[in-house]
């Protein structure tokens, strides 16, 4: 303001600038707390860093002036998830009373500041040659519709500057299609691409989010299409389970991974089949069949099956690894799900890349299986000492990467614990914690409205209180499940006491 007055020769400037010099020193406040409604919330320090529940980080951002004549900027915080959103600096920061760029400072990163990046990319749905050109929808209503089970989307997208390193297309937030293809001549240029869709019995709500290569996502825009031609067949499962009790290093071997899989696997099919699925199929893989080969050979095979109208599960238990020694420019260690025939977890970058199978890995094949439905159960969290009467699950992935993966995939996933805590056995229950707690769910525990169906909210939130009762209660430390829903809710079982109607 100071600054435009001077260039226009306005001399009122004097006065604010003599006020502006007397306001002394401003205080810049700590950290804040935002709580919504709906138990969502996000906690942020003064440069942005935060840490928030599965939605929370759409509730603050940034306004940018482009100067008195021009409109501001609007930023919001969730377009920079993977350069701010630090939930372990967060936990230090609050612990030690220190602020979070100082913590950052120390572990050798740069610290963030808006004015030095690019502005994002940006991405829009094209609708004139669909409505028009080829009547392949119409408006009614107020909303698009169409009798089409296949459409292709023209999509525009705009370089803001840092070029665009990948478009991801979302159906019903499910991560539908990630384009590593657009090239761009540089600020402003525009490239047109069109993705091919298949439709569901529902709205569908199909969202484009395009990533720079600073990391910095757009501004998600969105098309909803409602699907009012001939019913699509309902839907069938896909389940595939992974329990991991025997390695080939028999120091890592555990005691109720393998139960664990199987008691999940065979609780679904009992309380699924002809009630809320069509079909279920089932694949299980156990102990010395659970290698890297294996496990992908399973996810093509459900991906050359499953269809957009049905549900995928993915149950996992066994160790997962952080590589530490292979930090990416964040300082984050990538995140391996570790087969049967991996022999050391730490120490051994090639090993664990040959033959462990990371979050990227498990990102693609999650893409590639068009199930607009998926939930993702993993027990595979980080480790500590052992303690008396338990095994505990070898070292894992933070919970950063557990929710990045998450975020970025449009998944529901729920699993063991953060990044610092016990994914813990116990030999009095028979089961892991997290699995034990899961069971007492799908029995018609974490029922809340009395219609003996179990939805991943329900399932949600009986998680998030009885895991960490039940360590307490059998002498453990607190074990928190990591928890990421994106925000549909819908059945995966139905208690026993439902009747066939």
């Amino acid at each position: 303001m100071i600054d435009y007055l001077k260039a226009n020769g306005d001399k009122t400037y004097k006065g604010i600038e003599e006020v502006y010099k007397n306001l002394g020193e401003t205080v810049l406040p700590f950290a804040t707390l935002f709580l919504t409604e709906d138990n969502e919330w996000v906690c942020w320090a003064h440069k942005g860093y935060f840490t928030c529940t599965s939605a929370g980080s759409q509730y603050f951002g940034w306004h940018v002036n482009r100067g008195i004549d021009k409109l501001a900027d609007f930023y919001a915080a969730e377009q920079y998830f993977e350069i701010l959103y630090r939930p372990t600096q967060m936990q230090k920061s609050i612990a030690q009373g220190r602020r979070v760029e100082d913590i950052l400072r120390d572990e050798g990163e740069r610290i963030f500041d808006l004015s030095k990046l690019h502005r994002p990319s940006a991405g829009f749905f094209s609708t004139e040659a669909l409505q028009h050109e080829k009547g392949l929808i119409d408006y009614q209503g107020g909303k698009f519709v169409t009798t089409h089970q296949t459409l292709q989307l023209d999509v525009e997208i705009f370089d803001g500057g840092s070029g665009v390193k990948e478009v991801n297309i979302y159906q019903n937030d499910k991560l539908l299609i990630t384009d590593h293809e657009v090239k761009t001549k540089g600020e402003n240029d525009k490239v047109l691409k069109t993705y091919t869709v298949e439709m569901l019995n529902e709205t569908n709500e199909f969202k484009v989010v395009v990533v720079n290569y600073q990391k910095i996502e757009s501004r998600a825009e969105i098309l909803k299409i409602d699907y009012v031609g001939k019913a699509i067949a309902t839907s069938s499962l896909y389940l595939f389970v992974v329990g991991i009790n025997k390695y080939m290093n028999s120091s890592y071997n555990l005691n109720y991974a393998q139960p664990d899989a199987k008691s999940f696997a065979d609780k679904i099919v009992s309380q699924g089949e002809g009630r809320i699925f069509k079909s279920i199929n089932k694949f299980e893989l156990y102990d010395e069949n659970a290698t890297k080969a294996k496990i992908i050979e399973g996810f093509k095979t459900i991906a050359a099956k499953a269809l957009p109208q049905d549900l995928f599960i993915f149950f996992y238990a066994g160790h997962g690894s952080a590589d530490e020694d292979n930090k990416d420019k964040n300082g984050d260690p990538p995140f391996y799900f570790v087969p049967t025939d991996v022999t050391r977890l730490y120490g051994e970058t090639q090993q664990l890349t040959t033959k462990g199978i990371s979050a990227d890995e498990l990102r693609e094949h999650l893409t590639k299986i068009r199930a607009g439905k998926q939930v993702v159960l993993t027990d595979a969290c980080h480790s500590g000492a052992a303690l008396a009467g338990m095994k505990t699950r070898a070292a894992g992935g933070d919970e950063k990467a557990i929710v990045q993966l998450a975020r970025s995939s449009g998944i529901v996933w729920i699993a063991s614990a953060g990044s610092k805590q016990l994914a813990t056995e116990f030999d009095v229950l028979k089961h892991g914690v997290f699995t034990y707690a899961l069971l007492e769910a799908l029995d018609g525990k974490g029922n809340n409205n009395g219609d003996n169906k179990i939805t991943v909210n329900e399932l949600r939130f009986y998680m998030d209180e009885r895991v960490p009762e039940l360590t307490k209660l059998y002498g453990g430390d607190a074990q928190y499940p990591v928890i990421y829903t994106n925000g549909n809710d819908f059945p995966i079982s139905v208690t026993n006491k439902e009747e066939d109607k």
